[in-house]
C-alpha cells in the first residue's frame, strides 16, 4: 500500500522543473538589486587580489532576514576565489554559520576542517587548531576570506571576537592571510561589546535595506524561470506574491510562498499556480487567526463573504469594490438584511485592511478603481467559515 501511494505520487505531473532553486541554500549567479553591495565589497577586498597579504580587511553586512546578506557574501566569496585562481593567487572562501557553530572551538575547528584534509575532530585545543591553520596557510601560500554569518549568536563571546579582530597580530611582519566578513541582523549589538574590539570591527559597514514589492517581483520572476515549467505562473500571481512579501521586504518569504503555492498546485493536479494556491501557501506560513474573523461585525463578515465568493469563483488575484458591493447587496437580499450604504461599506473595507485580512490598492483604469485581495487565508476556507455562521 505504501509503495503504491508513493509510486502514484511520483508519477503525477508537476509544475516544477527544478524546485531546489527556490530553497534558501541556493545562491543564484546573478543577484538582482544587490549590485551596489557587491561593488562595495569588491572595492574593500580588491587588495586581496592586487596585493595579497598586505592587510587584514574586514567588513560588516547588516540587514534584516531575507534581504540577501548571505547570498551576496557567498556569491562574492566564491567569485573572488575563482578570480584569484585565474591570477595564480591561492584564495579560499570559507562560510560559517554561527547559529550552528556557536563556540570558539567549533568555529576554529570548522576553519581547520575546511582547509586541512584528514584533520582530527577532537583532541586538539583552540590554539593547536589555529597553529595548524596558520602553518598550513604559510606552507601553501594560501589566503582565507572568512565569513561569519549570524554573528549575533556569538556576540557575547568577547574573547572570540577579540581573537578574530586581531587574528593576525601575533604574526608580526608576516603576510596577513585571513580577512573577515561579519553578517548581522542588528548592528547595535556590536556597539555593546568592548571598545577595543569595536575599534577594529566597526569599519566598512554595508547596509542591506528590505526589498520593495517591485524588487521582489524581479527576484521571483527570475527564479521562477529556473524553478518552474514554462507558462505555469502568470505575472498577476507573481505580483501578488511580491506584494504579500513586501510587508516584510523578505525575499526568502517570497520564494517560500512561490514554492508552497507550487506544491498546492501539484496537490490539486493543476498545471498552473493560481492565486488561491498562493493564499493557501500564505496561510501555511502565517495562519490568520480565525477568532478575529468570528469577532467581526455582521456586515464586515458579509463583505468578506462577498470577497471570498468572488475570488473563489473567478480564480483571480483580486476583485474590485464595485463587484464586492454588488455581491454584498445580493447576499443581504437573500438573507433579508438591510444593506449598508456605500460610505459605511468603505469604512468596513478600511477596517478589514487594518486588521490584515485584505489588501487594497487604488488603480487608474478609465477612472479610479479600488482593487481588493485576500491575504493570509484561502478564499475557499474563508467562505466555508463565514457560510457556516448563523
Amino acid at each position: 500500500m505504501t509503495y503504491d501511494i508513493i509510486l502514484k505520487e511520483l508519477e503525477k505531473p508537476s509544475v516544477f522543473k527544478n524546485e531546489a532553486v527556490l530553497f534558501p541554500d541556493y545562491v543564484p549567479v546573478n543577484l538582482v538589486h544587490r549590485e551596489e553591495q557587491i561593488r562595495n565589497l569588491t572595492r574593500l577586498f580588491r587588495i586581496m587580489i592586487d596585493s595579497p597579504g598586505a592587510i587584514l580587511q574586514r567588513a560588516i553586512l547588516v540587514g534584516d532576514i531575507g534581504v540577501g546578506k548571505t547570498a551576496v557574501a557567498k556569491r562574492f566569496g566564491t567569485t573572488m576565489e575563482d578570480i584569484a585562481k585565474e591570477r595564480k593567487i591561492n584564495l579560499k572562501y570559507i562560510h560559517i554559520n554561527c547559529y550552528k557553530d556557536r563556540t570558539f572551538f567549533l568555529i576554529i575547528r570548522k576553519i581547520a576542517q575546511s582547509l586541512i584534509p584528514n584533520i582530527p575532530n577532537r583532541g586538539l585545543s583552540v590554539q593547536e587548531f589555529f597553529n595548524l591553520i596558520w602553518n598550513y596557510l604559510e606552507e601553501n601560500n594560501l589566503y582565507i576570506l572568512l565569513t561569519l554569518d549570524e554573528v549575533d549568536f556569538i556576540i557575547e563571546n568577547e574573547a572570540l571576537l577579540y581573537f578574530l579582530s586581531r587574528i593576525n597580530d601575533e604574526y608580526v611582519n608576516k603576510k596577513q592571510r585571513i580577512s573577515i566578513i561579519l553578517i548581522t541582523r542588528n548592528l547595535n549589538l556590536l556597539y555593546e561589546i568592548d571598545r577595543s574590539i569595536q575599534s577594529t570591527l566597526l569599519h566598512n559597514i554595508i547596509k542591506f535595506d528590505p526589498y520593495t514589492s517591485n524588487q521582489l517581483y524581479d527576484i521571483i520572476k527570475l527564479r521562477s524561470k529556473e524553478a518552474l515549467k514554462e507558462g505555469v505562473i502568470d505575472d498577476d500571481t507573481l505580483n501578488m506574491i511580491a506584494e504579500i512579501a513586501a510587508s516584510r521586504g523578505d525575499a526568502r518569504y517570497a520564494l517560500e510562498l512561490l514554492w508552497r503555492a507550487g506544491k498546492y498546485a501539484d496537490a490539486d493536479g493543476s498545471n498552473k499556480i493560481l492565486p488561491e494556491h498562493v493564499r493557501k501557501a500564505q496561510s501555511d506560513v502565517f495562519p490568520f487567526p480565525v477568532n478575529i474573523i468570528l469577532e467581526l461585525s455582521l456586515h464586515e463578515k458579509l463583505l468578506l463573504l462577498s470577497i471570498a465568493s468572488i475570488l473563489k469563483k473567478s480564480k483571480s488575484t483580486h476583485t474590485n469594490m464595485g463587484e464586492v458591493e454588488s455581491v454584498y447587496n445580493m447576499i443581504c437580499e437573500n438573507k433579508k438584511i438591510e444593506p449598508r450604504k456605500h460610505t459605511q461599506l468603505w469604512e468596513y473595507i478600511q477596517n478589514l485592511k487594518n486588521i490584515g485580512i485584505i489588501q487594497t490598492k487604488v488603480i487608474n483604469t478609465k477612472g479610479r478603481t479600488t482593487i481588493i485581495n485576500l491575504t493570509g487565508i484561502p478564499a475557499e476556507k474563508l467562505e466555508s467559515i463565514l457560510s457556516s455562521e448563523k
